[in-house]
């Protein structure tokens, strides 16, 4: 994974990229530094990926980008910023038609969020929206994630209330 991050921050260095291909070279860094624990990296990398999409009206690469970055506060615990561009990727998705395939991701990942902050009855919210709109999808892979995503949060709802 360092080795690809390496091949696609050299490039960026070239002239003769073209601005959608190095936004979506960007988003590919902010994802595999994060997943290094690079967050430094991932920030920057997706910052600039948003904001050359905002400059060439890319609202799509913006929003997937979005997510992403939402997704590094999350891995780094800064939950409330995670969670506004989350919200802010949601509210997008829900008023443009073209932007709509990715709000079953928004609401798969900040349900994830509320689960790392143990606010399981709002996960479940979230997963449960994300498994509605993965069926319509009919994509297996995202359904079956969402299922467990579901089952793991009904365990801990049911364990807890056990423990009262």
């Amino acid at each position: 994974m360092r080795q690809a991050l390496i091949f696609l921050q050299s490039q960026l260095n070239s002239d003769a990229i073209e601005t959608k291909r190095q936004i979506q070279f960007l988003g590919l860094i902010g994802g595999y530094a994060r997943m290094l624990h690079d967050f430094t990296l991932a920030q920057q990398a997706l910052t600039s990926a948003i904001e050359l999409s905002e400059l060439v009206g890319d609202r799509r690469l913006e929003t997937a980008n979005r997510i992403r970055l939402a997704h590094v506060y999350q891995w780094r615990q800064d939950y409330a910023m995670s969670e506004k561009l989350f919200e802010e990727a949601i509210a997008n998705c829900q008023c443009d038609p073209d932007l709509a395939y990715y709000l079953d991701f928004a609401y798969q990942h900040i349900g994830k969020c509320k689960f790392d902050q143990q606010q399981y009855e709002a996960a479940r919210h979230y997963f449960e929206a994300a498994l509605s709109l993965r069926r319509s999808k009919g994509d297996p892979s995202l359904i079956d994630s969402t299922q467990l995503a579901i089952d793991t949060v009904n365990r801990h709802i049911s364990t807890s209330q056990h423990r009262l």
